[in-house]
């Protein structure tokens, strides 16, 4: 069972200790230095619990820290942080694991992957989703970590799926095409690269070998997540690049593509084929390189799209951002195509976990329960038995604050959460639903949210088409790491 850091447990043990000696009326600070671990031994059920901390005798009084209980027992413990709450659930569980087993191969050793969003349309059957793959395959070379393209004529897709009988079988392929008579200016077809768009806001492409530079491609596309518009039976898909919202009819042609403002020209500049819309906001421009849309949404009704951005922006500097726990969630009206809100999404502390860095705290996906309510995965960077963060969280709008076109926006990174708290900035309210780390998910990469029904969730993640990097040779290598969909039962109904 893979546990949170030893100062995240120490300090949910010490808040239940600190609320029950406040409830007897007792002054904490004098009596804490008066506690003593004892070594009672607790049973439940006519069974022994293994505790991590012993319990504790202050001023003849028993206290046992509420998560190592709490974990003993099979519950799901949760700090509220910002409400100064502490809500204890049972611990949700793994229903099913389903193995993509027979990949297709795309160039050399490297195999298809890459999932980096899931959906689960409202009628169909309970096994069927829709995920999209990212770039393509991409590595670091050399000591100052060019960016390579192992595959340059790799076409972003989306794949429709079956996850059944422990296996996922590809049921449709969907690549992403420019509409008739145009023409990518990089792969001189219709279809479209994964390659950057522009020098000097992107990387530099190289080819395999690290030596070769790479043509921009202003149509290119870093897919990051996708859902799905009732009322006009189209896919949204979020991109990191600009980072852009872009609309697909079924077929995998590309209607638009919804950028910051200011981008429209660049592209335009560039010879971008793809129509464009510059309706986001302009900060959204700043966003740090390989980390701008990760996630997309639609409620139910079909009335508004959510998108959220990976990481807090470079606002005003990109070690401002780096240090941040301020991640935006931005609301568009699909009817209108405006945005109507940007909300504030505050991050996991990363000093309560060990070997956990602020600017690896990130969101990768989103699944709207309503047009007030989404889900939201929030993980760190870690993998195995270091993974600390890998949680679903319930996220409610209904009280946070809109900051769009409001001052606050244009240096939400640069503000402490004191700051946040000082201007009366609202964000929105966490509730954790699933504790995915607990439940020994092996992978860094939890980057793909979809709702099955009340009771059951599906989750995906990103292997990175199994690139591990360059030997010294300066050879890529390419690793086994397999593609799964996770079926994650709940005890309690979602709402």
């Amino acid at each position: 069972m893979k546990q949170m850091g030893s100062r995240a447990k120490w300090m949910m043990g010490s808040l239940a200790a600190l609320s029950l000696l406040a409830a007897q009326g007792v002054d904490a600070a004098e009596e804490g230095l008066r506690a003593a671990a004892v070594k009672y031994g607790i049973w439940s059920g006519g069974q022994q619990v293994s505790l991590e901390k012993d319990p504790v005798v202050i001023d003849g009084s028993t206290y046992v820290p509420l998560r190592s209980l709490g974990e003993a027992l099979g519950k799901q413990v949760e700090w509220d942080e910002w409400n100064g709450a502490i809500r204890l659930k049972d611990r949700p569980g793994i229903a099913a694991v389903h193995t993509w087993k027979t990949p297709g191969t795309l160039t050399g050793d490297l195999k298809e992957g890459g999932f980096s969003g899931l959906l689960h349309l409202p009628g169909d059957p309970e096994d069927t989703f829709y995920t999209l793959a990212d770039r393509g395959p991409n590595g670091e070379f050399g000591k100052d970590k060019l960016r390579t393209f192992p595959d340059a004529g790799y076409v972003p897709r989306i794949y429709k799926i079956k996850a059944a009988g422990g296996g996922i079988q590809v049921l449709e392929t969907i690549k992403l095409h420019l509409p008739a008579g145009r023409t990518d200016k990089v792969t001189g077809s219709s279809g479209i690269s994964g390659l950057p768009n522009v020098d000097g806001p992107d990387e530099v492409p190289y080819d395999a070998s690290g030596t070769q530079q790479l043509a921009y491609d202003p149509d290119g596309l870093d897919l990051e997540g996708i859902a799905y518009s009732p009322s006009d039976d189209t896919f949204w898909l979020a991109d990191e690049y600009r980072p852009s919202l872009v609309q697909v009819k079924r077929d995998g042609t590309i209607l638009g593509r919804y950028v910051p403002q200011g981008m429209k020209e660049l592209l335009e500049k560039a010879g971008a084929q793809t129509e464009l819309y510059d309706v986001l906001p302009g900060v959204y421009a700043k966003r740090i390189s390989n980390r701008g849309f990760e996630g997309v949404s639609i409620s139910p009704d079909g009335r508004y799209l959510f998108a959220s951005i990976q990481s807090p922006m470079a606002v005003p500097d990109k070690k401002t951002g780096e240090a941040s726990r301020a991640l935006r969630i931005l609301k568009l009206e699909l009817a209108s195509k405006k945005v109507v809100g940007e909300y504030l999404y505050v991050a996991e502390n990363a000093e309560l976990f060990e070997g956990v860095k602020q600017k690896d705290v990130v969101i990768s996906d989103l699944s709207a329960l309503s047009e007030g309510v989404l889900l939201v995965d929030e993980r760190d960077k870690n993998a195995g038995a270091e993974a600390q963060i890998k949680r679903i969280y319930r996220a409610d709008f209904s009280q946070a604050t809109n900051l769009l076109g409001t001052e606050h926006s244009e240096k939400l990174e640069a503000m402490s959460i004191a700051e946040i708290r000082e201007k009366g900035i609202v964000p929105v309210a966490k509730e954790l639903i699933a504790d995915v780390a607990q439940l020994g998910y092996p992978y860094e990469k939890l980057e793909g949210l979809a709702v099955v029904d009340k009771h059951t969730l599906a989750i995906v993640n990103d292997n990175d088409f199994g690139v591990d990097g360059y030997d010294a040779q300066g050879k890529l290598q390419v690793k086994e790491l397999p593609t799964e969909l996770y079926l994650i039962r709940l005890k309690e109904e979602l709402r």
